[in-house]
């Protein structure tokens, strides 16, 4: 079971962009909050868009990304929304498990 909720509406993905703390690295943008009162657990969004690459591409930038939520947001509350950059097509796993934690610190 995943450890966070998913964002679903896009005046979610809007609010986040417009008020959360922006870190950027050479493969992701990552916005974040602390949690609203409201939330049970952490909330994330992944946006990948279309100049990543094809949608096989895009698809398993995106399963990479879910997979390092899944474990560097258990047992924490925020709101989480990261953004793929084109580089990302081409990082490893690795490359974007640690710029993931180094943006979540």
């Amino acid at each position: 079971m995943r450890s966070f909720a998913s964002l679903r509406r896009s005046a979610d993905f809007a609010r986040l962009r417009q008020r959360g703390r922006r870190v950027a690295s050479p493969f992701l943008t990552v916005f974040r909050t602390d949690s609203a009162p409201r939330d049970r657990a952490a909330v994330a969004g992944i946006t990948v868009g279309k100049p990543v690459g094809k949608a096989v591409v895009r698809n398993r930038v995106r399963r990479r990304v879910a997979a390092i939520l899944q474990e560097a947001l258990a047992g924490r509350r925020l709101r989480v929304l990261v953004v793929a950059r084109p580089a990302a097509a081409e990082a490893s796993f690795a490359q974007l498990r640690s710029e993931l934690e180094r943006a979540l610190i």
